[in-house]
């Protein structure tokens, strides 16, 4: 176990107000957002850092005709920007940021429906078409979202494509991250088989913590029950859809993944069509995790069946109070006669849930697809964008809670060293205020939707987080405590930790020239360096030395490989972190 200088808090920390409402206020057009599209069953969206700048960006999926968008967060709102990328303008289903070569920066795959996908890889955000390069289909396979997450333990990260052809002829495909850039099809050698199950999107998620990725698959139409394929270990997958009970036949649209009852396991909600149809089950399920390989679907009992036509949902803390409420987008833009268009669920912290009425939300008016939650401004309350369709621009559901309660937060960002660099597939589990807490981190959520990359924790009027505990995929568990609260954290696998926000820690220490290129100056006005580690992005050791208790020294990386680095320095006193680029 390692412990940590305690951060510094940037601002004073207000006493807890008690338990009240949510409070939120749609904000798209005010924050400069202003996005209307028409595209059969909608579309997902992105809410993630995009420029790793510290401040949750949104992408956005077009029309026919019009490139995808790019909305960066200038400090609290936006400003459309533009990438150097060869967009084909077809019109797109779903755009996911991935780093999947492991590189430091965000790479970019599109989903098309009506055209082929485009995958682009980031080069100093000059974007490099390298779809047919790479091993993806050239021709239009129907894909609604592309799913990341590394099945084997190699630390990349493999890619689900959901192909939802209606005449069911060209199949689901796996594709595994060679490590050159390319990849290879793989739906035989892991026996998942080439299947065509008008799937919307399939699920990278671990159902029994054993450290291997499961794959779930929601499936729209009755014709196609959804489907478990549960992850030998050995490179294979076994379908245990009817065994696990998972198997159900629904209209399935997103599948939005968190541990809402925090007995450790993740569950799943489903979401579905209206009350009244033809399903077996109709209504949105909740997908509980028995802990066995079991499921049980407790949406009448939790509250939250919703019996509608919805489309997006997401989970997220929004009063700060510790446990995962769940917001949910419909597809009507009416509130009456019966007829829900969205509704925000505020979790009862006995597993059960109770819609909120009004506090924002009786503007919640419009045709609804997919969601996805991130923080605008940084100040630890969730908020959450809507992609909506004509003629409804999309929402900015801005978090107002702050303004009703003084709750604390903590929000944690990975990057992976021995495990992928995104730090996909991992789980947080963070103790604070008596309660354990669980967040697993995965790439497409909700309805063809990206999250943003940090995870949220609430913890009520907690002032410290007594533990926080990441178990990687590669196996290595990384443990801190006793914690500031307030802040964002970076954790690196099997190293030490960071802040993008706050760096007091490191206070006196520089590193220059960043990016080097042969010789990199380390000074620290405060204490001596007694000596130096340098690790690649596979958390190798490349390079080290003594410093023999200096506060200036040079070292040479010019015999290090170009690429990014992680430069450790040890005193008597501190461990100090910080990443460097080698040109």
């Amino acid at each position: 176990m390692r412990s940590i200088p305690q951060l510094v808090i940037p601002f004073l920390l207000l006493a807890y107000g008690g338990y009240t409402q949510v409070l939120f206020e749609e904000s798209g057009s005010a924050l400069g957002v202003n996005e209307i599209r028409n595209i059969g069953d909608g579309t997902g969206i992105s809410f993630v850092d995009f420029d790793d700048d510290g401040w949750d960006d949104i992408t956005v999926c077009t029309n026919a005709g019009e490139p995808v968008r790019f909305y960066k967060n200038t400090g609290g709102s936006f400003t459309e920007v533009s990438f150097d990328i060869d967009d084909p303008l077809v019109a797109s289903k779903s755009v996911v940021w991935v780093d999947f070569d492991n590189d430091g920066d965000k790479d970019l795959f599109v989903s098309c429906e009506s055209g082929p996908n485009k995958f682009y890889r980031n080069d100093d955000f000059s974007f490099v078409d390298i779809t047919e390069a790479a091993g993806f289909p050239t021709t239009n396979v129907f894909t609604n979202s592309a799913s990341w997450g590394d099945f084997d333990n190699d630390g990349l990260l493999d890619v689900f494509l959901a192909n939802r052809d209606l005449d069911q002829v060209d199949p689901n495909m796996l594709f595994k991250n060679n490590g050159d850039g390319t990849f290879t099809l793989v739906n035989d050698e892991t026996l998942i088989g080439n299947r065509s199950e008008l799937s919307f999107q399939g699920t990278f998620y671990d159902i029994n913590n054993d450290g291997h990725m499961e794959i779930y698959l929601i499936n729209d139409r009755l014709v196609s029950k959804n489907v478990m394929y549960k992850n030998l270990g050995n490179g294979t997958f076994s379908d245990i859809s009817f065994f696990s009970g998972s198997d159900y036949q629904m209209n399935a649209m997103s599948s939005a993944i968190e541990e809402y009852d925090y007995d450790g396991y993740v569950d799943i909600y489903i979401t579905n069509t209206t009350i009244d149809s033809s399903d077996p089950d109709p209504g949105n399920y909740l997908m509980k995790n028995n802990g066995d390989e079991t499921f049980s679907n407790m949406a009448i009992s939790a509250g939250v069946q919703f019996g509608y036509f919805s489309w997006g949902a997401v989970w997220l803390d929004g009063d700060l109070d510790g446990y995962l409420d769940l917001y949910v987008s419909g597809q009507f833009a009416t509130d009456g006669g019966g007829v829900l268009p969205a509704a925000y669920y505020d979790n009862q912290g006995d597993a059960t849930f109770e819609r909120v009425i009004g506090q924002g939300f009786e503007e919640d008016l419009a045709f609804s697809y997919g969601n996805a939650m991130g923080d605008i401004d940084n100040d630890g309350y969730p908020d959450i964008v809507v992609a909506n369709r004509d003629p409804y621009q999309d929402y900015i559901w801005k978090n107002k809670t702050g303004e009703l309660n003084d709750n604390n937060y903590f929000k944690v960002k990975l990057e992976g060293t021995v495990s992928n660099r995104d730090g996909i597939g991992a789980r947080i589990e963070l103790l604070a205020n008596g309660l354990t807490q669980y967040r697993f981190t995965a790439t497409i959520e909700g309805y063809l939707s990206q999250n943003s990359e940090a995870e949220f924790f609430g913890i009520g009027d907690a002032m410290t987080v007594d533990q926080v505990k990441v178990y990687w995929p590669s196996g290595i568990v990384d443990i801190y405590t006793d914690l500031n609260a307030n802040q964002t954290v970076t954790i690196i696998e099997d190293n030490a930790i960071l802040s993008t926000e706050d760096r007091a820690f490191n206070q006196g220490f520089t590193l220059y020239p960043n990016p080097a290129t042969e010789i990199l100056n380390l000074q620290h006005t405060l204490e001596p360096m007694d000596s130096y580690v340098i690790y690649n992005t596979l958390g190798q050791n490349v390079l080290s030395g003594e410093l023999n208790a200096t506060n200036t020294a040079q070292i040479d990386v010019s015999s290090l490989a170009a690429g990014v680095f992680v430069l450790k320095v040890t005193s008597n006193q501190n461990t100090i972190t910080e990443r460097f680029v080698k040109h």
